[in-house]
């Protein structure tokens, strides 16, 4: 992948012309986009790849990445995680902060921010998720005047009150509580930032209604993707398949697959009895785990190098979604890889679809479990909706679609 990553970035180059002054900008991010084997990883990598056809980037991350190789333009400085889950929960009872750690990377990447600003007035400062909102004032105290741009990933304080609708009695007090610092803490960022982007239209209109006075500051970026990536002379023949692609400790994902398994899935099996479903993505749940045991035709494969490569072997993605925020860039990878997809609304919020021409859409078990086995069983319709599918992710998600604005902006 960083092959094309260099292609792609030295052409760059050319169109900006090799004769122009280059700005530096600091790039944070709590997660390094090497490898991008996550959603939140693929939309980091795939935005540092397009800003580096304009800016010398000094890319500040948590150390631990398995590429370690070089990139014209990019310099990475990792520093070490102290704060794990389980601290920053508690320290969130006293800083009344999101729970998640990367609202607290304050602790770890205070003293390189202010190194790094130290040593070089950035004109721009990018960060990369609405949960690292804590930086900004260590960048601030060091450049008052550098320009701040936020890349949301998700609306945060929505996904918190989705998360304590679903808990009770303690639990329930905390994740209310996390829902309400949240949001508080979103409308500081909303003040602080110079630029905020956001995946979907929704999640923009979100972030407006919570400061109508800074609502100019929102714009959109959809996630998207490079076809470079995807494109492979080896042909996947489809196996009877459906797969469930993501990030498994994730609470939507966690939900998605327990639903799907109870629910949907005995309905598939009595139509298509040698189905074999397919869970694949990292920092697999217990509950998820458990699924297997329960069912042979189940298989949890945990961390994969390449999730493409199941994607393309599947007959059908499925994204059973109930709660979320964002777009989901795994319906996006199916389209890339020309397998159908069969999503709740909520899985396919924010991306362009027509039910039953690039998507087929399905808000209960029944009609969701049809859909399913009418792809398993009709070919012919699968092909024609992953078309679709493609052409509509041409026009609108690949990288091309989204550089010019992007580069406009920042």
């Amino acid at each position: 992948m960083l092959d094309t990553w260099h292609c792609q970035t030295q052409t760059d180059k050319w169109r900006v012309g090799e004769e122009a002054m280059r700005e530096k900008l600091l790039f944070i991010s709590a997660e390094n986009p090497f490898p991008q084997d996550s959603g939140g990883k693929l939309r980091t990598g795939n935005i540092l790849n397009i800003l580096l056809a304009k800016y010398d980037v000094d890319l500040l991350t948590y150390s631990g990445s398995k590429d370690t190789e070089a990139i014209p333009s990019l310099t990475v400085h990792e520093v070490k995680r102290t704060m794990n889950y389980r601290r920053a929960m508690l320290r969130s009872l006293y800083k009344w902060r999101n729970c998640s750690y990367m609202s607290h990377v304050d602790v770890d990447m205070k003293e390189k921010i202010t190194e790094l600003c130290g040593q070089h007035a950035y004109s721009h400062v990018f960060i990369s998720h609405s949960l690292l909102g804590c930086c900004i004032d260590i960048v601030r105290r060091s450049l008052p005047g550098t320009v701040i741009i936020t890349d949301a990933h998700n609306f945060e304080s929505g996904l918190s009150a989705q998360l304590a609708r679903r808990k009770r009695g303690i639990a329930k007090l905390f994740y209310s509580l996390n829902a309400v610092w949240t949001r508080r803490d979103e409308l500081k960022l909303m003040d602080k930032t110079n630029l905020l982007l956001t995946t979907s239209e929704q999640d923009g209109l979100s972030f407006k209604a919570l400061s109508f006075k800074n609502s100019f500051k929102v714009q959109v970026i959809p996630n998207f993707i490079r076809m470079g990536d995807y494109r492979t002379n080896t042909l996947f023949p489809k196996e009877p398949w459906i797969i469930l692609p993501g990030n498994m400790n994730y609470f939507p994902n966690i939900n998605a697959a327990t639903y799907f398994y109870r629910q949907i899935y005995p309905l598939i099996k009595a139509k298509v009895p040698g189905i074999k479903w397919y869970i694949v993505g990292r920092d697999v749940h217990p509950e998820v785990a458990a699924l297997a045991d329960k069912d042979p035709s189940i298989i949890i494969t945990g961390y994969v190098d390449s999730v493409a490569d199941y994607i393309r072997k599947a007959q059908v993605v499925i994204a059973p979604l109930q709660e979320g925020s964002g777009t989901r860039l795994k319906i996006l990878e199916a389209w890339a890889l020309k397998t159908p997809v069969v999503s709740s609304t909520k899985g396919a919020e924010g991306l362009l679809y027509e039910h039953s021409a690039n998507i087929m859409i399905a808000d209960d078990p029944v009609t969701f479990a049809e859909s399913v086995t009418q792809l398993l069983q009709d070919h012919e319709k699968g092909v024609v909706l992953a078309d679709r599918a493609y052409q509509t992710l041409l026009a609108n998600y690949e990288a091309e679609s989204v550089r010019e604005k992007l580069l406009s902006l920042v």
